[in-house]
């Protein structure tokens, strides 16, 4: 008992103790956790309300603001639509980013650069596929495809009292629908290229209600709309340009040949007509054909892709907003103009948007122009009247494909390289692209915006105000249903089926191109028609045929030209002919024919108070280099009267150029300077066609000194009639270079006009250098030598009404009488060309009873012309004997 009584006070201490721990335990965390509670109570909420407080005040504060913002905007009424600016932008952009959010969709800064989407291109490429598509849009429409449209915007508005732009609240309502549907079944793409469709002028059968392109008295704009729309007489419209002067006047439409943009060649419709005494509605009405020219900053508001959107729906399609600097824009949008949609149709003609991308320049236009010496503003004053920026007649822009890939691995862009989009032989395109200018009031001063290194007045946030919201396409003017055709590169594969064209060594190979070898060393482009009238409508010649039959037989078989492009503009005439009858004499490996029907707008002269511009034919040249420039090393751009003539130790020109283009790394750009060659007296006869007002027929007399006129003998080439250049050589530097042609090379030349290569990759290389107007530095241009590597023949024709009374105009021998006013070519007996006198000369005695015996000369043979006519003569045999 008494051990039992000792270790019963020890069991129960034990037990005691144990409990005291625990409970000492919770005590303690009891204690922490009120410790901890007071810390967050006395210490962390009286620091967190302040922050909360500031909050909340800023958020409230925001709210007020937005309120009172719209309210405010209640008062800003459009007059002609009396929808409210303001509360419709804030609307746009609090959906958009609403729906943003809640859709989940990335933002353009987080997106891939390709699209992966839930369509297959089998749909396009599949010919059953396609043939049930053209059956249901030719039992809906009439035609087997979409039909090149336009929609016209009215006009923007300007707040006169602030000179900033409002808003573009128009709906699709508010815009007018014209259509230029194709005058035959066959497809838009049935011939070479798209540019056959282009609505850009009236014919000449409407010139006694639209009027002439030569001498006009009246302003387009007196029947912009008819021009567009047509008339209720039956009159169809013609080009909606004047109509919406925002609409660029497009003058070409091709895919590149990888099928990664799609190239467009536009013309500036505003230097027309620039009399400013007959033309001021005109001038000031066309002025956005200047503002198209100058890029501006974009950014998008909603997209899942900032470099290049691809969707289905065109609900998913960005939207878009000027930036007020080029660090805003997204990246693809830091100098563009123009939004570009390309669509489709489903087997439901349901449409598909395929995607949205911004336009590029090759170049910046407002970039170059300032940079141009002694150059004004790009919109000049009413008061300066036309001048010579002639780098603004003509530019280009490119519409970057979307990069889209579909649910089989292949590219929108393969398909369209491919030529796989188009039916074949009617044609017919399943991919369309729309053309949605971004409307912006034209930049008047000189300087522009966004130039590298150059200070501008111009101040985004007061032109635009708050009309930056650009409006969805489907409520914009643009161009609708472009169709997309051949590239030019399936374009001659589908006309020839091997290229057997000579390639050039490939030390010769165009190094800023990369390690793809060129097709083509050296081509040339010729603008030419069946018929023609002269500047001035001086004069009218159908010799087009024979004169072209001569240029590309000696420039193909002679010369060494591997390939000539003929933008055959015969369509433009009241004939139905066209050059097909020549240039299908000729391998379609050597020379194409395209079709070019687009109109001179002004045929005037030079000096005229309405001076001449030859829009089609810049716009020929400007589309022949970008269509065919990247395939080739050297180009050049002539006229039919034209021949480039080797010399020295020269063959042909081939040779020469692998000389140049191996020891001369720098040389861009070869400038032969050019003389209006004389007729050759001695190879003339007397004029026998009917009579006109200056000649009459000389009742079959034969002897051409008799005769009160002469023209070209049928039996002679044109080369060897008009072989008897006015000066010696080398011709005058003074004067000469004014219409000088060249040789260049396209990788270099960004723009090139009839006479100059006015733009250059040295406005991206050295974007800081002044450039002269018309000449680029040394070593990039140099002069052709031409005593030792060759010059150009002018062989400009001299018409049987030009010569008349030659015999009295031209001197006898030993008068004192001047040659200025003579002619006729008075062939001299110094021959040019002429190095070892006795053994050269032998070859062409001439004999002392020829008509120019009694004359004196004024003019001067060249012996390597007299060596090749023969055979020029003989390859022209060959062809017409064929």
């Amino acid at each position: 008992m008494g051990d039992t009584r000792r270790t019963r006070p020890v069991l129960a201490e034990s037990g005691g103790a144990s409990h005291l721990r625990v409970r000492s335990r919770r005590r303690r965390a009891s204690n922490h956790e009120n410790r901890f509670s007071g810390i967050i109570r006395n210490e962390c909420f009286p620091a967190l309300v302040p922050v909360l407080a500031i909050f909340g005040v800023y958020l409230f504060v925001c709210w007020i603001m937005v309120w009172v913002s719209m309210y405010r905007s209640l008062n800003d009424i459009d007059d002609d639509h009396g929808q409210h600016h303001h509360f419709n932008k804030r609307n746009d952009i609090i959906a958009m980013r609403l729906e943003q959010f809640l859709s989940g969709r990335r933002t353009a800064e987080s997106a891939d650069s390709q699209s992966h989407v839930q369509f297959s291109f089998s749909q396009i490429i599949d010919q059953d596929n396609a043939k049930q598509i053209q059956s249901s849009l030719l039992a809906k429409t009439g035609y087997p495809q979409l039909t090149l449209g336009a929609y016209l915007e009215p006009p923007l508005s300007i707040d006169e009292a602030f000179g900033k732009m409002k808003a573009r609240v128009h709906t699709a309502q508010d815009l007018s629908h014209v259509t230029y549907p194709l005058n035959e079944m066959n497809g838009a793409c049935s011939k070479n290229g798209a540019q056959w469709i282009l609505p850009t002028s009236h014919p000449i059968s409407l010139d006694h209600y639209f009027g002439a392109n030569v001498f006009r008295k009246h302003p387009m704009y007196d029947k912009r709309w008819e021009l567009a729309n047509g008339t209720t007489t039956g009159i169809r419209g013609v080009c909606p340009v004047d109509a919406d002067p925002y609409l660029p006047w497009i003058h070409d439409v091709f895919p590149s040949t990888d099928g990664s943009n799609i190239e467009f060649v536009i013309s500036n419709k505003r230097r027309c007509n620039t009399d400013p005494n007959v033309f001021k509605l005109d001038l000031e009405n066309l002025e956005p054909q200047v503002g198209n020219m100058q890029p501006i900053p974009v950014k998008r508001l909603n997209s899942g892709n900032h470099t290049q959107q691809s969707n289905i729906l065109a609900s998913n399609t960005p939207r878009y907003s000027l930036a007020t600097s080029i660090d805003e824009a997204d990246e693809d949008g830091k100098a563009t103009k123009f939004i570009c949609r390309f669509h489709t149709v489903d087997t439901d003609l349901n449409p598909v948007v395929l995607g949205e991308t911004l336009s590029k320049y090759p170049y910046n236009p407002e970039h170059l122009n300032y940079r141009k010496k002694g150059s004004r503003p790009m919109l000049t004053s009413l008061d300066k009247g036309h001048d010579e920026q002639i780098w603004n007649s003509v530019y280009q822009i490119s519409c970057p494909v979307p990069q889209m890939i579909d649910e089989n691995g292949l590219s929108l862009a393969n398909v369209i390289a491919s030529g796989q989009s188009i039916s074949m032989p009617q044609g017919i395109p399943s991919i369309y692209v729309d053309l949605i200018p971004i409307r912006t009031p034209v930049r008047k001063s000189r300087e522009g915006f966004g130039i590298p290194g150059v200070s501008s007045s111009f101040d985004p946030k007061v032109a635009w105000g708050d009309a930056s919201i650009i409006p969805l396409v489907e409520n914009s003017g643009r161009w609708s249903n472009i169709p997309i055709c051949n590239s030019p590169k399936v374009d001659e594969q589908l006309e020839v089926d091997t290229i057997s064209t000579p390639d050039a060594p490939s030390e010769f190979n165009d190094e800023s191109s990369g390690p793809t070898e060129k097709k083509h060393f050296l081509v040339a482009c010729v603008w030419a028609s069946q018929s023609f009238s002269t500047r001035g409508q001086t004069a009218m010649t159908d010799s087009s045929e024979d004169r072209l039959l001569e240029f590309l037989a000696y420039h193909t078989q002679i010369a060494g030209f591997d390939h000539v492009y003929v933008y055959d503009n015969s369509d433009t005439s009241l004939s139905n002919n066209t050059l097909a009858a020549v240039t299908d004499m000729f391998p379609k490996e050597r020379v194409s024919r395209v079709p070019w029907p687009h109109r001179v707008c002004n045929n005037n002269r030079p000096m005229h108070p309405n001076p001449g511009e030859r829009s089609s034919q810049y716009a020929a040249e400007a589309s022949c280099r970008a269509r065919y420039g990247p395939d080739t090393t050297w180009m050049a751009s002539l006229d039919v009267d034209e021949y480039l003539i080797p010399t020295g130790m020269w063959k042909n020109l081939r040779d020469w150029l692998h000389r140049v283009t191996t020891n001369e790394k720098d040389t861009q750009i070869l400038s032969f300077f050019q003389t209006r060659a004389l007729p050759n007296i001695d190879v003339m006869e007397p004029y026998d066609g009917a009579s006109i007002q200056a000649c009459k027929t000389n009742g079959g007399d034969t002897d051409a000194i008799l005769s009160s006129c002469l023209m070209k003998n049928s039996t002679k080439t044109y080369m060897e009639t008009y072989n008897c250049e006015p000066t010696t050589h080398p011709k005058p530097q003074s004067w000469a270079w004014r219409a000088k042609k060249q040789i260049y090379r396209p990788a270099f030349v960004l723009n090139h006009f009839v006479h100059y290569s006015v733009a250059t990759r040295q406005i991206i290389d050295r974007p800081d250098l002044e450039s002269l107007r018309f000449i680029e530095r040394q070593p990039f241009e140099r002069r052709v030598n031409e005593t030792s590597e060759g010059y150009l023949l002018h062989s400009k024709s001299t018409l049987p009404e030009m010569t008349a009374n030659w015999h009295s105009k031209c001197p006898l021998k030993a008068t004192s009488g001047s040659i200025k006013g003579c002619n006729v070519g008075i062939p001299s007996s110094n021959l040019l060309g002429v190095h070892n006198v006795v053994s050269e000369e032998s070859e062409f005695i001439e004999s002392d009873n020829l008509v120019s015996a009694k004359f004196e000369s004024n003019c001067y043979p060249h012996l390597r012309v007299k060596r090749l006519v023969p055979s020029l003569e003989e390859a022209m045999k060959r062809l017409t004997s064929v």
